[in-house]
């Protein structure tokens, strides 16, 4: 005799649901901000942002242009208005290693766009927001974090003391322990490109590979300040520096706005324009000074003697940050943020509160 089950109410279901919620929480969560790790970089390829890179970077890139609106149900043409472009790069791939750098490839220039730190991506263009799961209709993804490098100009790889020439052609990546390896085709050779954190805060490592071990690689590149770590018989690897300053939050940008100012509100600060890949809180030399023991010390700068380190020492580098440079440090690396009284105000207290 058959068995006959009561078909489930939908209370039923709802209380089953919520168990499985309960029992397998992370099932139903997620991070539209995911990151990887030195050990395991995440790559993903989507959308990004051209940043308003130059034409000659892109230069195999083209322009879109407007479309007109229609109607999605339909498929007619409103007869009004239209769908402006989205300055996106279709065929990137990025890379994250953490916190430490994350880096766009192009598949179609064959070269290093950008890197940025402190973040990687804001996917609610495609996986929807946290809170409600839904999509915000951008085909782009926004990047998180401090861009502190940027492309200029033609290609930097030099063969043989020529640029090559402007006919690339992708060939894939892969991965090699662990970290992926770009490769091209150009000029009747292939090569290999990786690109991995350097050894301090806001640095690449770039290293090329000719598959014509009698090519002599070099590098070059004006608008950046770089080092040449290695070279040999088709071979180069040089470490890129800073050359860009610009934070992104993603879809959202944080509220900054301060009714009191508080060396809280200073931490927030510091935290938010990424104050952090420059100026280190635990005495550790990077791009900038420390910000352990500054307040109360003293600098010698060669045009000014001895200055103390005091409110108004730390107001004038918040808002000149290029009035006087510290030796040994490179001068004009630090922008100018648009910051009111407020939040200099709060920076300044927070900076007062990281004693020795």
């Amino acid at each position: 005799m058959p068995i006959t089950v009561p078909k489930p109410s939908s209370s039923v279901w709802t209380i089953a649901l919520l168990a499985a919620q309960v029992a397998h929480a992370d099932y139903i969560t997620y991070d539209n901000k995911r990151m990887g790790a030195p050990e395991k970089p995440y790559i993903l390829r989507t959308y990004l942002p051209s940043l308003g890179l130059d034409d000659e970077v892109l230069s195999h890139h083209g322009r879109g242009f407007p479309s007109p609106r229609y109607s999605p149900s339909n498929g007619r043409l409103s007869g009004s208005g239209s769908y402006a472009t989205i300055p996106v790069l279709p065929a990137a791939i990025s890379v994250s290693y953490g916190p430490g750098l994350a880096y766009a490839w192009d598949t179609t220039e064959c070269r290093l766009l950008y890197a940025w730190a402190n973040g990687f991506l804001d996917m609610e263009s495609h996986w929807g927001s946290p809170g409600n799961g839904r999509r915000n209709g951008n085909y782009s993804a926004r990047l998180f974090g401090q861009v502190f490098y940027k492309a200029h100009g033609k290609p930097p790889l030099r063969i043989n003391g020529k640029p090559h020439s402007n006919k690339v052609s992708y060939h894939g990546n892969r991965r090699i322990k662990g970290n992926p390896e770009f490769s091209y085709d150009v000029d009747g050779r292939r090569i290999t490109v990786s690109v991995r954190p350097g050894p301090a805060a806001q640095t690449v490592e770039v290293a090329y590979l000719s598959s014509n071990e009698s090519d002599v690689l070099g590098y070059v590149d004006p608008k950046t300040s770089f080092d040449l770590i290695d070279s040999g018989k088709g071979r180069v690897k040089v470490l890129l520096r800073p050359n860009a300053s610009e934070t992104h939050h993603g879809f959202k940008k944080p509220n900054l706005k301060i009714a009191e100012a508080s060396a809280g509100a200073g931490k927030t600060l510091y935290t938010t324009y990424g104050c952090v890949a420059c100026h280190s809180l635990d005495g550790s030399r990077n791009h900038g000074p420390t910000l352990r023991g500054l307040f109360g010390s003293k600098r010698n700068f060669p045009d000014h003697g001895a200055v103390a380190v005091d409110e108004n020492y730390l107001r004038e580098s918040i808002t000149k940050p290029n009035a006087k440079t510290v030796p040994g440090f490179t001068p004009g690396m630090m922008p100018a943020y648009p910051l009111d009284d407020k939040q200099v105000d709060s920076l300044v207290l927070f900076i007062q509160s990281l004693k020795q």
